[in-house]
């Protein structure tokens, strides 16, 4: 069963600089379109060590790529399921 976390401290953290990367990802994505090679959100997100399957946030997003997957509630609070690809860390898991 995947593991219901708040949207808080750590997560949040990880979410919020994920929308201050925008400019760099676009900036990015613009040279490597230029010199012809792969550009998508999730190249710019493997390039740079970031977990592409959550955004590097650490939360699953819901099917449809808008918004992250709420599993359940703690009192009042929604519950996110955790990333399985990355393990809640937003970033790339090497198999060891």
């Amino acid at each position: 069963m995947p593991r219901g976390i708040p949207f808080t401290g750590e997560y949040l953290s990880r979410y919020l600089a994920a929308q201050k990367r925008w400019s760099e990802a676009r900036d990015w994505r613009a040279k490597e379109t230029e010199a012809g090679r792969p550009s998508t959100h999730s190249d710019f997100f493997r390039a740079h060590g970031l977990c592409p399957a959550c955004a590097a946030a650490g939360i699953r997003l819901n099917e449809n790529g808008v918004g992250f997957r709420t599993i359940g509630w703690n009192g009042n609070l929604p519950l996110y399921e955790e990333c399985e690809a990355c393990g809640g860390t937003g970033k790339i898991v090497t198999p060891s």
